[in-house]
């Protein structure tokens, strides 16, 4: 399914005609019915605007249920308040504005088996139950040189036989990551998250979404990205929120 058909489908399932959902976008009926058949596409702006109207995620309606690739390659960098605003400002006037959303995340590990670090102690895999909006996803990541990961998501549709399988498992609960999250893309290549995550503060997330190389060369260039915003390289954070929340509470406890 293209997505002229997503939204052909997700319009009707809406109760919205061609007419009535062209109106929403100030754009005509011979658009709709353009991007339907397969003929033309909406811009990204548009695009963005479509999601708001039909109540969908930008990544579904662009790639459909296949939206994830099961490779994931970012950067995640530490900022102080100042900072974050400055980049806030820098990406309103050379980004697209994706919403913001509130987003808490369980992370587990089996008691049996803590999860693995490299020698340098950075963490190499997670799981997590992420919640996002009304849905709960299950995600698993295993990183490499801390550069990109394979990542699985699955979404939860039976929480409590979930936790029946987390309890056979002997799976504990080991963090939660509570933020609020501003999201942009950046020349329809990359989205850059700046989250305010409770008790551990700012931090942006630089990701790719669209591959034309290999991880490590996309890595690269998303490096290029960050010194083209003036951010500290020095400040990349290879950890994740979960670490930094369970050493916190470590050092409390001492």
């Amino acid at each position: 399914m293209n997505i002229g058909k997503r939204i052909s489908e997700l319009r009707k399932k809406k109760g919205l005609s061609q007419e009535e959902l062209a109106k929403y976008l100030y754009v005509s009926d011979k658009t709709i019915s353009s991007w339907e058949m397969g003929r033309t596409e909406p811009s990204l702006d548009l695009i963005v605007k479509l999601t708001c109207i039909l109540e969908c995620e930008v990544s579904y309606l662009i790639y459909g249920d296949d939206v994830k690739s099961d490779v994931e390659t970012e950067i995640k960098i530490k900022l102080s308040e100042a900072e974050a605003k400055s980049l806030d400002d820098i990406l309103e006037n050379c980004s697209l504005y994706l919403g913001e959303s509130h987003q808490v995340d369980t992370y587990y590990q089996p008691k049996y088996r803590p999860f693995l670090c490299d020698n340098d102690g950075d963490v190499e895999e997670w799981l997590r139950i992420g919640l996002r909006g009304n849905k709960k996803i299950l995600n698993y990541k295993h990183w490499y040189q801390n550069k990109y990961c394979d990542e699985f998501e699955v979404t939860i549709d039976d929480e409590k036989n979930l936790d029946k399988i987390f309890k056979v498992l002997d799976l504990e609960v080991i963090a939660v990551v509570d933020k609020m999250r501003k999201k942009y893309m950046y020349k329809n290549k990359y989205e850059v998250s700046l989250d305010y995550v409770e008790s551990l503060g700012y931090f942006v997330e630089i990701e790719v979404k669209e591959y034309s190389l290999s991880p490590l060369m996309e890595y690269d260039l998303l490096i290029e990205v960050v010194k083209y915003f003036g951010l500290k390289i020095e400040n990349v954070d290879k950890r994740g929120y979960p670490y930094h929340i369970i050493y916190n509470k470590m050092k409390k406890s001492i």
